[in-house]
Formats: structure tokens, sequence, C-alpha cells
């Protein structure tokens, strides 16, 4: 994958940055408990209850009631895009110490990434680069030397085993403390999965655990993918038309 040189805002880039802010703010405060937070957090909650259920019908010998655990997969998904995207703004607790645990549990126990990289690419770069026109491409799927079908429909399929590979690349340079807990949480978070998988499930092998755990993760990887892609290129192409 490439490296991407991020520019700097500069004053401009500042000045709108802070505008957006403005105007975030004062729509949260004009929002109720259940638009700013009540919504989202029972769609989360209602993915957390269908674990149980998704993990014990992976286990089923009927094709019927198996293919019921594709909620484990719907349920990962909401849990890792919805969850993580809400824990890197602070939006699930109003308390600091909450917020930086929900940011924790989020990204680094249930999505594999480094916590402090995922809040400065999703608040720092994402959105600088998609809500502040000109900034260029803040695009995390970049692998140019991919034919266009693998790179858009196969390759992405490959996210769930890059994305803890990626999250220690960027724990080079860091402090011991934060290096070992973010190793440790995703440690956590894979281990819990499989764990899962085995005695509740009830795979009998480590390949077909590890399959199926692979399968889940990676459900919605392409249109995933495919949303990201849109966020960063659409801005752009929309000011060269105009």
């Amino acid at each position: 994958s490439e490296c991407v040189k991020h520019k700097p805002l500069g004053v401009g880039g500042d000045t709108l940055m802070m505008e957006l802010n403005g105007m975030v703010q004062k729509m949260i405060n004009e929002s109720s408990w259940w638009e700013r937070r009540g919504v989202d957090c029972s769609i989360l909650m209602a993915a957390f209850v269908s674990l149980p259920t998704a993990f014990l019908q992976l286990g089923s010998s009927q094709p019927l009631w198996f293919s019921l655990g594709v909620m484990l997969g719907v349920a990962h998904a909401v849990i890792t895009v919805k969850g993580t995207h809400l824990a890197s703004h602070r939006a699930l607790s109003e308390s600091q110490v909450w917020g930086k645990f929900w940011t924790t549990f989020f990204i680094e126990v249930c999505s594999s990434f480094s916590a402090e990289a995922g809040v400065h690419g999703h608040i720092k770069m994402h959105h600088a680069h998609t809500n502040v026109i000109g900034l260029g491409d803040s695009s995390i799927w970049k692998v140019s030397l991919l034919l266009r079908i693998i790179y858009l429909f196969i390759a992405p399929l490959a996210l769930p085993v890059i994305t803890p590979l990626v999250a220690f690349a960027h724990l080079k340079g860091r402090a011991l403390v934060l290096v070992i807990r973010t190793v440790l949480m995703v440690g956590l978070g894979l281990y819990s999965q499989l764990w899962l998988h085995i005695n509740v499930s009830g795979f009998r092998s480590m390949h077909s655990a590890l399959f199926c755990m692979l399968a889940c993760r990676a459900m919605f990887s392409v249109p995933y993918i495919h949303v990201n892609i849109f966020q960063v290129r659409m801005p752009s192409l929309q000011n060269k038309t105009r």
C-alpha cells in the first residue's frame, strides 16, 4: 500500500475546520439526548444482544439455522463501524474517562486497530479532507498495483488480516505502555472471538474456526471500502465539474 503524505491544514483550512466544528456543536446543543446518543446506543445494544444467538446458530447442523449465523457478520460490522466512529468522536459519553474507555474498547478490542492512530486518522485527516475541500485524498485503501476488479472486490476481503498489521506498524516510536496496551487489547479481541467460535459455536478444528472468524469480519469489508472511496473522491470530483 502507498503511504500518503498529508499536508497541514494551513490558516484557511484551520478556519474552515473551526467553522465546521462550530456548526456541529450548534446542532449538538439543539438536539435531544435521544437524538445525540439514544438512537445510536440502541443500535449498538441490538448488535451486542444478537451476538449469543449468532454464535449458537453457527454451531447448528441445520442449514437454515446455520445461515442465521450471518447475524454475527452484521453485528460485527455495526459494532466496529458505528461503534468505532462514535467512540472516535467521544459521542458515547460526556465523561472523559468513559470516553477513553469506549475508544479503546471499540477501536482496539473490537476493531483490532490502534485507538490513537484511529482517532487521529479519522478526526484530523479523514474529516479534514472530506469536509474541507482541496486537501487531497484521505482514502484508507490505496493499493494501486492491483487490477481494478481485485482492488475493489477481492483485496478488501483481506482487511481483517491487514488491519492489526497496520495497527502494529503505527506503534513504532510510541510509548512502551501504549504499545503494550494496544497489543494486549487487540490480542484480547481476536482471542475472545476465536474462543467463542470453538467453545460456543462448537467448531472442532482451529482452521474452521479461524476461517469463520475471517468470513464474519470480512463480510462487509467490500461495501465499507467502497463507501470510503466514495466519501473521499466525490468532493474533489464535484469541485472539478463546477
